[in-house]
C-alpha cells in the first residue's frame, strides 16, 4: 500500500512499500513525475541516462 504522510515542517511524503521499490531498482532520493489520468495520478520514475 502507498502511503502519503505530512511530516511536521508541513511537507507531504509518498511512501511505497519496499518489495516495489526493490522491484522496480528504485533508490532513496530519486525523482518521479506525476501525470494527470481521469481516475487519478499516474506516476513517472525519472532515470539519469548514463553517458
Amino acid at each position: 500500500m502507498v502511503k502519503i504522510q505530512k511530516l511536521p515542517s508541513g511537507q507531504l511524503v509518498i511512501t511505497i512499500p519496499k518489495r516495489l521499490a526493490e522491484y522496480e531498482s528504485l533508490e532513496k532520493g530519486m525523482d518521479v513525475d506525476f501525470k494527470k489520468h481521469k481516475e487519478g495520478f499516474v506516476l513517472e520514475i525519472v532515470r539519469k541516462k548514463t553517458r
